[in-house]
């Protein structure tokens, strides 16, 4: 454990004395960082979650344009299927009933020839010439079928068995062809009367040459469809790709703009989406154009922002050094008059305010001017500071200007050092402090922690158990010339916070505040021995 002595300060800290109203506890266990304020991934958790809605709304513009394109192909395809299958069965179906009409008038003719006949010496129906292999022939008379058979490939007769022919007994005579399934495979049949003797002549044709004909349609189809859907996915991809790069330059455009520093400084807004994509022709070339029209107007507008900034910098830089000569000519001559004069009571207490508004009046221009030296890019002026002895000093001097207030240091054991401009950190750091006892009552607690970064840099904390900042206040705390409450504010100018903040962030450091009622603390975090970029002062309420 360390041992830290804290100098006298004859000027701004006496000795503090060990009792009465002011309090000041010393902790060297360690710093209360826990406490510090969080950035971006509290804005995200304040923030909505993303939308839930159809998966294909996270799709990409050329897939939806390409399954929309494949979609439409594929039922445009399964629409000519279906209805070719139809078509083709309802020719085939009309095909296959005109041969087996024909196949039945010819068995008639050809029993006509042996009208008269005994019945075992009839031919068989099946040996009329032009039958075809698979036809199927019987004669019904009397209700007893007979000589039921097929004609098969090599051109023998096969007899049907006993359940095929119960089937040829329940057709009706005359009646449209109709299919069956018979043990030797699905039949066409039908039944006619013979007009002579007025038996029924049975004739049947085979359906598997038809349904082997809409099977090779089927495969053909799919095939040709699946084949089709292939090349039109791989040359769509292509042509979509080729079609929409116009909006991708737009897109990469576009995030290139948004990652620019706009917010501050001088924009060198120089991206633009190239000509070739840029045409007025086209749809998406119309659309590249507008875009760069609107940023030439982005860009001009900047420029006149940046000029006016310029403008307002500059006036406000000149017109604060001017005034410095004046008010101090106006102080020294209120204190030549105060010496050498006799004035009496109320002369004395008019000059006395003419003393008082001169120093706040030049507390001001001073602000001013570090403020604009500060937007300028002025970079500090670097030497090792030794953090913990600013703190305590500063400290020091806040429980002399506030005794009624309550004050705590959480130190850690080993000096904490930073590279930087000490009395501009030290002026940080009195301002938060004097932020902290000015805007809270008599008796507040405030506790200052340091601590180091296990990064190598290190981390301030000045915490109040006041009454808490507004929120409707706290995004614009550290806006200049801001105040919660004019009327009482303590005849304060409300440039303290923002003064601290370009402060810090000219340290390539990050002021941050929460708070909540009972609860407020400003946070310092400082880089390490190699100061990294200027971060956006954070801010964020629980």
């Amino acid at each position: 454990m360390r041992n830290v002595k804290v100098p006298p300060f004859p000027s701004t800290a006496p000795q503090l004395p060990p009792t009465g109203s002011a309090k000041m506890d010393w902790s060297w266990a360690g710093a209360n960082t826990g406490g510090s304020v969080a950035g971006s991934g509290a804005a995200q958790r304040k923030g909505r979650g993303p939308h839930r809605g159809s998966p294909l709304k996270s799709w990409p513009l050329r897939a939806k344009l390409l399954l929309a394109t494949l979609t439409l192909l594929a039922i445009m395809s399964a629409t000519v299927g279906v209805v070719g299958y139809g078509v083709m069965s309802v020719y085939l179906t009309g095909q296959l009933n005109q041969q087996l009409e024909e196949a039945s008038n010819r068995a008639i003719r050809f029993g006509m020839l042996f009208r008269g006949a005994p019945e075992a010496d009839s031919p068989d129906l099946l040996n009329i010439p032009a039958q075809g292999a698979g036809t199927l022939n019987a004669r019904i008379r009397d209700g007893e079928v007979r000589r039921a058979a097929l004609l098969t490939a090599d051109g023998r007769r096969q007899n049907l068995p006993a359940g095929d022919v119960a089937v040829l007994t329940t057709l009706a005579i005359n009646a449209p062809p109709t299919d069956h399934l018979l043990s030797v495979g699905k039949y066409r049949l039908v039944a006619d009367r013979d007009p002579e003797d007025g038996s029924t002549i049975v004739t049947g044709l085979p359906l598997a040459g038809k349904e082997n004909i809409l099977a090779s349609l089927t495969a053909t189809t799919m095939i040709v469809s699946g084949a089709g859907l292939i090349a039109t996915g791989l040359l769509g991809m292509v042509i979509i790709r080729r079609t929409l790069r116009p909006l991708e330059d737009l897109s990469a455009v576009a995030t290139q703009v948004s990652e620019l520093p706009l917010d501050k400084g001088e924009v060198a807004l120089a991206v633009r989406i190239p000509p070739d994509a840029a045409v007025p022709e086209t749809e998406v070339g119309r659309v590249g154009k507008a875009f760069n029209l609107m940023l030439d107007n982005v860009a001009s507008a900047l420029a006149a922002r940046q000029q006016s900034e310029t403008n307002v910098r500059q006036f406000v830089a000149d017109a604060s050094h001017e005034l410095r000569t004046p008010l101090a000519s106006i102080r020294g001559y209120a204190e030549l008059l105060r010496l050498t004069e006799t004035l009496s009571p109320d002369g004395r207490l008019s000059l006395e305010r003419v003393e008082s508004e001169s120093r706040r009046m030049t507390s001001l221009v001073e602000d001013l001017l570090l403020l604009a030296r500060l937007d300028e890019g002025h970079r500090p002026q670097e030497t090792e500071v030794d953090l913990t002895q600013v703190v305590i000093e500063s400290v020091s001097d806040a429980q002399v200007t506030a005794p009624a207030h309550s004050w705590r240091l959480e130190l850690p054991e080993m000096p904490v050092t930073v590279r930087g401009d000490e009395g501009q950190l030290r002026q940080a750091l009195i301002n938060l402090l004097t932020n902290a006892h000015r805007h809270t009552d008599p008796g507040t607690s405030v506790v200052t922690s340091l601590s180091q970064d296990p990064g190598g840099g290190a981390v301030v904390t000045v915490a109040d158990n006041g009454r808490g900042i507004e929120s409707d206040f706290i995004d614009r705390i550290f806006s200049r010339f801001t105040r919660p409450d004019a009327a009482r504010s303590g005849g304060t100018h409300g440039l303290g916070l923002s003064i601290a903040a370009a402060i810090v962030a000219a340290h390539g450091g990050r002021l941050g505040v929460r708070s909540r009622p009972g609860e407020t603390e400003f946070t310092i975090r400082l880089p390490g021995p190699e100061p990294g970029p200027r971060p956006t002062i954070l801010t964020d309420t629980p």
